[in-house]
């Protein structure tokens, strides 16, 4: 049992809760109930007053005379809201709502929907979207899966929808687990025919996998936040009658008494730490965030391979007046602080000369300070960055620069190389400098053998785990770094050495790769039927050892760690700013709920 888990969470701390559900299962509409529920003390006080618009969020009513649609509109959605299309998650990214109780948070994290009308690809990206943003908290408190309680069979949306959420979690996290039943008074406020699914579907789960998740009265609970929609519509002025009023007046009611029920069974158990559930995403992550600096280094190591040899046959040759120094390129990382949408394409590069050495620049800024939410950092042709304002959706181009937005990435820093001196004699304690540059050579070919080595275990295992197919990041950025190559020979660089250089390492980088898939199809029953069965496949606590190799190269490991953790630090701030904190009136400090929250916490 971790450290965090331990500590049993009636004390300090924030709540954190993590909302999960099907699309359209209600997340939106359970946290911009909960605003209100906070702040008035009955139904009627509600209608009086201000509706608390946490989320932007709308939905269709029919018209009871014409039976004509209408939208209904709250609050003002964000450019990362999509609007009007029924079966699609209102919620598009993870965001988390924090609500001060005393001196504690209590902070709801909503999660986009799973099921969504876009497919499976779509939940696969949510997911990731999911598991990045928890991996800001240490710990969560409640982790809260959202389903109809009428649910008459089960179908194939209900079980992939459960059995996915289920498999992002990780084994630790099942006492945290609770099961909330939406649109609960179409069944009389009891969880309906999708208990017993539930139930069976559990039942699986525990033959499957041996672990036994709790389903009973004490971690299930029973909300209809339909009331919200009522207030909602009122402020539209839709007119009800006495008794669906009263109908909406019992929903409130009965959900604010499930409301303290969900705290204080939620606050009764301990922290669940998320870094056991991360473990997976937080591998898959990290190799990803490798992928330029792997290719940043890679050519580091051509460039200097080729100063080397040149300078050995120099020395042979009786051209050089300093036999003793070796001169090599070196780099220093400049960060942007904000990411800027840049075009690879080489018309809209150009060579520059920087601390006299040719540099490729990305001259396009095609949108400088892009803060579009989803997009991951330094990769090429990211599916999100059809959504930054410089691209045309329908012709997928970018309308500044024309070239296509798979020629288009977010860059947060940029590599400034500088040449420096190395001493072949004395420090290195070598009696001849062909000994110290020999040595050299010897040194960065071997560290350029322990990367590809290392990221050729690393592709193994992000194919081995993928659902889908995914995109290798690394022979792209190698390939992208062959084409800037051959930029700077255009401008009359001597580069032809990193050039071949780069092209047989990606060769070989293929070849080793090619090697591995053969491996895998071979055993591939094996991996498909019991992934941890197979010995070939390197698990996700080995590749924070495999990572940890590469920053311990001596020549450039640091600059590569240097570069991870750069990115470490950015995407976390753009993570963090998806939290919102709700500002509720005063009236919230004397609501019955608030008070029963303050005695729970």
């Amino acid at each position: 049992m971790s450290e965090v888990r331990s500590r049993n969470s009636t004390s300090t701390g924030d709540i954190n809760i993590l909302l999960l559900g099907q699309t359209g299962v209600g997340k939106t509409t359970f946290i911009n109930a909960f605003a209100n529920y906070l702040v008035y003390n009955s139904f009627d006080e509600a209608i009086n007053g201000k509706l608390q618009e946490v989320i932007p969020a709308w939905f269709t009513i029919l018209d009871k005379n014409t039976f004509e649609e209408k939208t209904i509109i709250i609050g003002t959605p964000n450019e990362s809201e999509k609007k009007g299309h029924v079966g699609q998650s209102c919620t598009r990214e993870c965001r988390s709502f924090v609500f001060q109780i005393n001196n504690r948070k209590l902070r709801l994290i909503d999660a986009p929907g799973i099921g969504d009308t876009e497919g499976v690809l779509q939940d696969e990206k949510n997911f990731e979207d999911i598991l990045a943003y928890i991996s800001q908290f240490d710990y969560l408190n409640g982790i809260c899966i959202l389903l109809k309680p009428n649910e008459e069979r089960l179908h194939i949306l209900f079980r992939f929808c459960i059995k996915e959420l289920l498999r992002h979690l990780h084994i630790h996290a099942k006492e945290n687990i609770m099961f909330i039943f939406t649109n609960a008074r179409s069944t009389s406020f009891q969880p309906g025919p999708s208990a017993p699914l539930l139930r069976q579907l559990l039942q699986n789960v525990k033959s499957q996998s041996n672990t036994e998740i709790p389903f009973s009265k004490e971690n299930s609970f029973l909300f209809d936040n339909e009331a919200f929609r009522f207030l909602a519509l009122c402020k539209n002025g839709i007119e009800f009658s006495l008794e669906e009023k009263k109908d909406y007046s019992r929903s409130w009611d009965y959900s604010i008494r499930e409301f303290s029920r969900l705290i204080s069974r939620i606050i009764k158990c301990d922290k669940h730490a998320t870094r056991d559930t991360l473990s997976l995403n937080e591998a898959q992550q990290l190799i990803r965030k490798l992928s330029r600096p792997v290719g940043e280094i890679t050519t580091l190591i051509q460039e200097n391979l080729q100063l080397a040899e040149q300078h050995k046959k120099n020395i042979i040759s009786n051209r050089t007046p300093t036999p003793q120094i070796l001169q090599q390129k070196d780099a220093e990382i400049i960060p942007l602080g904000y990411p800027r949408t840049v075009c690879t394409n080489n018309k809209c590069t150009k060579v520059i000369t920087i601390n006299g050495i040719e540099t490729v620049d990305y001259a396009s800024h095609c949108h400088p300070h892009c803060y579009l939410i989803g997009v991951e950092l330094e990769i090429i042709g990211h599916e999100k960055l059809k959504d930054c304002i410089s691209m045309n959706k329908l012709f997928d181009t970018c309308n500044k620069c024309g070239c296509m937005r798979k020629e288009h990435m977010h860059i947060t820093y940029e590599v400034r190389k500088f040449i420096t001196n190395i001493e072949m004699n004395s420090k290195n304690k070598i009696q001849s400098p062909i000994d110290g540059i020999e040595q050299r050579i010897k040194d960065l070919k071997t560290e350029q053998e322990a990367i590809i080595k290392v990221c050729t275990q690393l592709t193994q295992f992000l194919r081995a785990n993928a659902l889908n197919p995914i995109n290798d990041d690394i022979l792209e950025y190698i390939e992208h770094f062959i084409r800037e190559e051959k930029t700077k020979k255009s401008a009359g660089v001597q580069n032809d050495d990193v050039i071949a250089g780069l092209e047989k390492l990606l060769v070989d980088y293929k070849h080793e790769i090619d090697i591995l898939q053969q491996a895998m199809k071979m055993t591939s029953t094996t991996i498909s039927n019991n992934l941890s069965d197979s010995t070939d496949i390197i698990k996700p606590e080995q590749i924070f050892l495999l990572v940890g190799s590469l920053y311990r190269l001596p020549i450039n490991g640091d600059k590569i760690r240097e570069q991870v953790e750069g990115l470490k630090c950015m995407q976390s701030k753009f993570t963090q700013n998806r939290e919102y904190v709700v500002n509720l009136p005063v009236e919230a400090d004397s609501s019955s709920v608030m008070a029963d929250l303050k005695n729970i916490l």
